[in-house]
């Protein structure tokens, strides 16, 4: 079984991971791939900078220069993104119980190799304070990212459920649980 696990910034969905994980689920972070692959001294790092100069190394710099601009976005995902895929798609075969974290699970359209998807969504303004809380962020940088992905919208539409994130850690869970029993 793959469940695929998507939100968008600030939404908790790292938090829903580390529940899976906590109950035998293998997790595939797509970020975590991503971060791996294009650490300082990796040949996809060198074609990041070789694209966009020394500001790739600063993954804040980097960040402000692809989602200010659609075109840069569009050249970082076909250096980076492409890769992620290749790789997740062989830690997918390496069990059951799997779960692909992947922000852009939509977008890439991985959600096809998925048994069924989980949206984690919360309101606008919490996901903003926890981002800010967590990251260091602006509200200006977090909204940047926020309308640089497929709207909330179009994620609901997909995915087979929706978890909304606003309450409580034991309201998440026991959200979690009704869906993993169903």
């Amino acid at each position: 079984m793959i469940i695929g696990l998507t939100g968008g910034i600030g939404s908790g969905k790292s938090t829903v991971s580390n529940y899976l994980k906590k109950n035998e689920y293998v997790v595939i972070d797509a970020d975590e791939i991503s971060r791996a692959i294009t650490a300082k001294g990796t040949p996809l790092m060198d074609r990041l900078v070789d694209a966009f100069g020394p500001a790739a190394i600063d993954r804040k710099e980097l960040a402000k220069l692809v989602f200010s601009d659609s075109k840069k976005k569009a050249v970082l995902e076909s250096i980076v993104t492409t890769e992620v895929i290749r790789i997740v798609k062989e830690e997918l075969k390496k069990g059951d119980k799997m779960v692909l974290d992947a922000p852009l699970l939509f977008e890439t359209n991985m959600d096809e190799v998925c048994d069924f998807t989980i949206l984690v969504t919360a309101p606008l303004e919490l996901r903003i304070s926890r981002v800010m809380a967590r990251d260091n962020m602006s509200k200006e940088e977090i909204l940047a990212r926020i309308d640089n992905q497929m709207s909330e919208e179009e994620k609901i539409a997909r995915a087979d459920y929706v978890i909304d994130n606003g309450g409580s850690l034991e309201d998440l869970c026991k959200k979690i649980e009704e869906i993993l029993n169903v």
